[in-house]
């Protein structure tokens, strides 16, 4: 007897996706109404030149009619189909990697490829790896990398960086409850450097987050350093602290993240 390999989880239907399908059905649909409205226009309109008995054109007609009828309830049907898709519910997921959301039927259990960025979001027993953030140490870029990987290759520099081993160890010995535990976990949000060119409009924006003095967090600001970074804002959630980084980074800041407290993982036994 064969053994067969074991069944994988179909991979999750995003909302997206079944707003295609029906929208390219629908049109295909239409274009079909639309195509047996028009012969049946014409077909009326040159039934007075066929020399046809009255009873006989009057027939014709009723049966033209009727098909134009039919066609402009096949158009009617697509467009309802089309408006109906627009309505359709979805559970939203935020992509770890550019935290834009998508609407799936149901919530995502199975490997994916995010629509926006083209990364895969991977899953174990259900849910999804968690993410850490890596700087290379050469260009200072930043990458958002699964836990489970242990070689990563810079998107900027090419140069490969090698990752702690500890991490990887990690999703073996996850249950559900820690992944979900990971995914809670708190940060710190650290400013290591600035942008000159948009000094002004970063000390305004850490102003608002820290609720200090302007100068205050132009000295600040200015003082943080890779070795001593500024601490922005402390214990944040994942998405909270994600949000405050990319504002500052579109000011032209070099942030990162940092666990404030590590979910705990679960022992061998």
């Amino acid at each position: 007897m064969v053994n067969e390999p074991p069944m994988q989880p179909n991979e999750p239907t995003t909302v997206t996706q079944v707003k295609e399908r029906e929208w390219t059905d629908s049109i295909g649909t239409a274009l079909l109404g639309i195509g047996i409205m028009v012969v049946c226009g014409l077909l009326m309109y040159s039934v007075k030149f066929w020399g046809l008995p009255s009873p006989m054109a009057l027939g014709t007609r009723i049966l033209i009619g009727l098909g134009l009828f039919v066609g402009a309830g096949i158009l009617g049907l697509a467009i309802y189909r089309s408006l109906e898709v627009r309505k359709a519910p979805g559970v939203a997921f935020t992509c770890p990697f550019c935290d834009q959301v998508m609407l799936f039927t149901e919530a995502p259990t199975a490997d994916f490829d995010c629509e926006h960025c083209d990364r895969t979001v991977h899953f174990f027993n259900g849910q999804p790896i968690p993410v850490r953030v890596i700087i290379c140490q050469t260009c200072r870029a930043e990458h958002r990398v699964p836990i489970n990987v242990s070689r990563y290759v810079c998107d900027r520099c090419n140069r490969p960086l090698k990752l702690s081993s500890d991490l990887t160890q990690k999703l073996a010995v996850m249950d559900d409850k820690s992944a979900v535990d990971a995914m809670n976990q708190n940060y710190d949000v650290l400013l290591m450097a600035i942008d000159r060119r948009q000094e002004s409009e970063l000390a305004l924006k850490l102003q608002n987050i820290m609720v200090v003095t302007l100068p205050e967090a132009r000295k600040m600001m200015l003082a943080a350093t890779n070795k001593d970074p500024l601490i922005v804002s402390t214990n944040q959630a994942q998405r909270k602290a994600e949000a405050i980084r990319r504002q500052l980074q579109e000011l032209g800041a070099t942030v990162t993240l940092r666990a404030t407290n590590p979910a705990p993982v679960a022992k061998r036994k």
